[in-house]
Parts: structure tokens; C-alpha cells; sequence
């Protein structure tokens, strides 16, 4: 068991080091072998080819984020969206692997990645929407669905930079920036 976490640990090194050196599409199930150091018929031993692996290694991430969204929230940590709390958990989550979630955003990853990424938020969103008087969250300017993608788009382009920056700042700095994004108007967040 030790061995295999060992091997997938160095498969997933070797394509994060290969994704900042050339695209998804074009690195080899050779180039990652190459890489790892280990030969081929291990790499099949854990996976079917490249995309098997991709795909097992972005549906752990997304399913971990996913487990995170969906633990219980307890009345008073409730506010008319997603609790501090779990945001912060998912944020810590994420700057943990950072390196390779970073790989797979960034030019030369997966941008199936990104949009199921999005895909997961979006649900996430609405759940807690859904969980609340809506008379809580309506804007009265503004139809629900636009406001729901205007928090939705400012809370993932502030998590899609943080972590193609590197995740620099710490994880509750940058629960501040989203709920502040959240708080405050547009026209309010840019300075003149």
C-alpha cells in the first residue's frame, strides 16, 4: 500500500513538473513514466493511459471539495450563503495541493477542469441559496440569476487568481476578499 501511494505520489509530481514545461495534450504516457522515474507497465498497473489518470486525480480533488461543501452546518454558523467556515475548510484543501490544482488551471491544463470546477461551485451556491428566504438575498434591481452569477463569477475569479498566483495570501485573507466582493458593489471594489 505504502509502494503504491509511494508510485502515484511520483506520477502526479512528474505531470505537474511536465504541465509547466508544454500542454496536457501533448504529454506522453512515456514523458510522465520518463519523469517519474518507474516504468510503463507500472504507470498501467494505476491507470488506463494519461486521461485515466487526469481524470481519477481531478475527480479526487473535486470530490474531496465536494465533502467539504457538504458537511453539516450548524444553525448559527448559517448566513444567507455558504458558511465561513466550509469555504475556509475548502480553501485550506485546495492551498494543500496547490501545485498540481495550479497546473491544471493554468494555460497548459485542463480546462475541463476549470468549468467542472465552476460547475461544482455553482451548485454548491444554489444549494445555499435554495436553503434560505430568498427575501434575504434579492436585489431589487436585479433579476436572482444575475446576481447569483455576479457573486458566483467575482467568488471564482478571485479563487481561480489566488491560485495562479501561487496561493500567496492565506486562506482566511482571502476569505475576507470574497466576502467583501460579495458585500460590496462593483463599482465600490475598484479604486479611481
Amino acid at each position: 500500500m505504502q509502494r503504491n501511494t509511494q508510485t502515484k505520489r511520483k506520477i502526479k509530481q512528474a505531470l505537474i513538473h511536465l504541465l509547466s514545461k508544454k500542454h496536457l495534450e501533448e504529454i506522453t504516457v512515456s514523458d510522465i513514466t520518463r519523469h517519474s522515474q518507474i516504468n510503463r507497465g507500472t504507470f498501467y498497473l494505476h491507470y488506463f493511459d494519461k486521461y485515466d489518470l487526469i481524470e481519477k486525480l481531478e475527480e479526487e480533488i473535486l470530490s474531496n471539495i465536494q465533502q467539504i461543501f457538504d458537511k453539516p452546518v450548524e444553525k448559527e454558523e448559517e448566513n444567507p450563503l455558504i458558511p465561513d467556515r466550509l469555504i475556509l475548510d475548502a480553501l485550506y484543501y485546495v492551498k494543500d495541493d496547490l501545485a498540481f490544482i495550479k497546473a491544471l488551471v493554468e494555460e497548459n491544463g485542463d480546462p475541463k477542469f476549470v468549468s467542472t470546477f465552476k460547475q461544482l461551485l455553482t451548485n454548491t451556491l444554489k444549494k445555499y441559496i435554495n436553503l434560505h428566504d430568498k427575501s434575504q438575498l434579492l436585489i431589487e434591481k436585479i433579476p436572482n440569476d444575475y446576481a447569483e452569477e455576479i457573486l458566483l463569477s467575482s467568488t471564482i475569479s478571485i479563487l481561480l487568481l489566488w491560485i495562479k498566483k501561487g496561493g500567496k495570501e492565506s486562506p482566511e485573507l482571502l476569505l475576507k476578499y470574497i466576502n467583501y466582493a460579495r458585500d460590496t458593489s462593483p463599482t465600490e471594489l475598484v479604486k479611481p
